[in-house]
């Protein structure tokens, strides 16, 4: 699901401000247009076969190009889609918000490291059965805690079905072809080793994942049309990521552009469920075209990089990822009082409880036991800068 755009010191330091970049000459420009840029990713996925290959294809097409920006991105454009239930939200708002305001962008970074970790090393290797089966255990901790919430066997299978049609799906609504035939078999394969890997609560063994990259599909838009509750927690916890992502990327006068854009790219019956409004008719229009070019011009005049972003995480040396977690870590104290100030007096959700605790400051911030401390650390692995020192 990563994408290819600006590396990330890039992104964080001149998205709002574009003026601060250095213009290439017009004898660099004339370089950029009439040398051939290195591609090898596509060159090597043609020689595949996807009934075998799989594993390498998912690898190819999702693990190289990615930086902090499109990992967070991808998370805001996902997370939401999963928690669309009223038992889902309430696990994940609990009654204060959980991570997602007290260790908002710590949340990030231990979701997309563990995501990069299945993507990169596959559903048969030792390291993401480790990963999955800390995930395992996770739930049956909190399953502790709200019985019969991981019991639904159709949201393991809508995680794995959406993740697996993602990409396609989010290429199209930029206006780029979507993956190759090979690509979508190897996708439905990826996806479906994946599913075996967990379980929902009581041990309970999974099933239903539809046969082939069509069966994805009309699985996902059929969970998506079907009519919910729109649960209020899930306006918060939505809120709340979208929030994380825009004020970590997009200085304070340009956060209107950053939520017109997620919500662009947001799946709209998620926004609806939500209670989140929908963007502008003009930015559903023109903001995801201009990602589109964006991906497309990567795709089409710069190099295939050499390394995956698992590889340059996991190569990071002491001193970076200490100041990886430090940075995250300055992030997080600030975000529960930004978020408050914006979002605790909504007027929309005056009888809200949640709403109302947050407003009031009577809510206090989650302190996860030591054991879900040590089971998240397992599950990112060397990928994660969670156990940085």
């Amino acid at each position: 699901m990563q994408l290819l755009i600006q590396s990330p010191q890039t992104c964080s330091s001149t998205l709002g401000h574009p003026w601060r970049k250095t213009l290439p000459s017009h004898e660099t420009l004339g370089n950029i247009m009439t040398t051939q840029p290195k591609k090898w990713i596509r060159a090597e996925i043609e020689t595949l076969d996807p009934h075998e290959d799989y594993v390498r294809i998912w690898q190819l097409g999702a693990c190289y190009g990615a930086n902090e920006f499109i990992q967070n991105l991808i998370y805001a454009l996902t997370f939401p889609n999963f928690v669309v239930t009223e038992w889902g939200s309430e696990v994940v708002w609990r009654e204060d918000g959980g991570k997602v305001v007290s260790r908002a962008n710590s949340r990030v970074e231990q979701t997309q490291a563990a995501n990069a970790l299945w993507w990169w090393y596959g559903p048969h290797h030792e390291k993401t059965k480790k990963s999955v089966e800390g995930i395992n255990r996770l739930h049956a901790f909190w399953a502790k805690k709200y019985p019969g919430a991981f019991a639904y066997n159709e949201d393991y299978v809508y995680v794995c079905a959406f993740t697996a049609v993602s990409m396609h799906r989010l290429r199209l609504r930029m206006g780029l072809p979507g993956l190759s035939e090979k690509e979508q078999i190897a996708a439905h394969k990826f996806w479906g080793e994946m599913l075996k890997l967990f379980r929902a609560e009581n041990e309970t063994p999974l099933y239903g994942y539809p046969e082939d990259f069509a069966g994805l599909i009309r699985f996902c838009e059929a969970m998506e049309q079907e009519e919910r509750p729109k649960p209020e927690r899930g306006n918060l916890i939505t809120s709340a990521i979208f929030e994380q992502f825009v004020s970590r990327f997009f200085p304070p006068e340009m956060h209107w552009l950053g939520h017109q854009l997620i919500r662009s790219l947001s799946l709209p019956s998620t926004l609806n469920t939500m209670q989140i409004d929908p963007p502008l008719p003009m930015a559903a229009e023109v903001l995801p075209k201009l990602m589109g070019l964006v991906f497309w011009h990567a795709e089409m005049y710069e190099d295939d990089p050499p390394l995956s972003y698992v590889e340059q995480r996991e190569s990071m040396g002491a001193e970076q990822r200490r100041g990886l977690k430090e940075d995250i870590e300055k992030l997080d104290q600030a975000f529960p009082a930004h978020f408050t100030a914006l979002y605790g007096g909504d007027a929309r959700f005056a009888g809200c409880p949640f709403h109302t605790a947050l407003r009031q400051g009577t809510s206090t911030p989650s302190d996860d036991s030591p054991i879900v401390r040590d089971i998240e650390e397992a599950v990112v692995g060397a990928i994660g800068v969670a156990n940085a020192g």
